[in-house]
């Protein structure tokens, strides 16, 4: 069986920042064990991200801004079991995960997991409290018309 992973804030976790919109917090354990016992179990595990493929190796980036967590240096230091990595440069998931028979994927991301046809199981990651709570305030601030 063909599973796949996400990322950001599903392989590797980041949580809400002030300054910078987000501050890399380091693995996500339970996503990083959920994809060695799909290795374990004889599945075929990948990463399709949508990062962009070109950005992967950019390291130019403006003095003080945060450092860039890049995929294949992630997968090397973790040593995880993955085969391939994917870019979708931006574009929604289904079309690359179809592409390539994807039977399980793991996201963070509700709208990409909505948009799985049937025969694609989505899985909802869990995500850094301080996202959660940081959703959860936009949220009610939406419902009080921007204002508590």
């Amino acid at each position: 069986m063909l599973v796949s992973f996400d990322f950001d804030d599903t392989l590797a976790m980041t949580r809400p920042d002030e300054n910078w919109g987000s501050v890399n917090c380091g693995p996500n354990e339970p996503m990083i064990a959920a994809l060695r016992a799909h290795h374990e179990a004889g599945d075929e595990v990948i990463i399709v991200t949508s990062r962009h493929a070109d950005g992967e190796f950019d390291c130019n980036r403006p003095k003080g801004w945060p450092p860039v967590v890049f995929v294949g240096v992630f997968v090397a230091e973790h040593k995880l079991p993955v085969t391939a990595i994917h870019f979708t440069d931006g574009e929604n998931k289904v079309v690359t995960l179809e592409r390539l028979g994807v039977v399980k994927h793991f996201d963070d991301d509700e709208e990409e997991l909505a948009l799985l046809p049937d025969h694609i199981e989505g899985v909802l990651a869990p995500i850094h409290p301080a996202w959660a709570q940081a959703i959860a305030a936009a949220s009610s601030e939406d419902d009080n018309g921007g204002s508590q």
